[in-house]
């Protein structure tokens, strides 16, 4: 039987990820943020169905605004949540609000575990240029 995976538990899986890999913040800056978590998503894909994973959603950039609205509806909501908040006066560096421990146990009850949002993090982190998207 499979297990759903939502956007939600999606982003969650990758900022608790970055967090337990000592980052506190992710920049949301140009195009960066949505390519990093585009490769993030291609991952997911690539492994749901080894995982046995029924991934809900899809990850699509717009051809002339490079973002996800499917992804930035769920930054929102991961700032309702309070598992981010985002910095004044831009709004364009997201602040993890998780302690590092909590973040693990987050990641150990998403559907998936832990080990794969951890994978997620890794792509999300390596796919930024020098500039890393997210910082310690």
């Amino acid at each position: 039987m499979t297990t759903d995976v939502t956007v939600d538990d999606f982003l969650t899986g990758v900022i608790a990820g970055c967090r337990t890999k000592g980052f506190r913040t992710i920049s949301l800056r140009e195009d960066r943020f949505n390519q990093n978590i585009k490769a993030s998503f291609d991952k997911l894909a690539s492994l749901a169905d080894s995982l046995d994973l029924d991934v809900r959603f899809a990850v699509f950039l717009d051809p002339l605004h490079r973002d996800s609205p499917v992804i930035e509806r769920a930054v929102t909501t991961a700032v309702q949540r309070k598992l981010v908040s985002l910095d004044n006066p831009e709004f364009v560096n997201m602040r993890i609000k998780l302690d590092p421990e909590a973040a693990a146990k987050l990641l150990d009850d998403l559907p998936g575990g832990a080990d794969l949002y951890r994978k997620l993090a890794d792509v999300f982190v390596s796919e930024a240029p020098q500039e890393a998207a997210a910082s310690q």
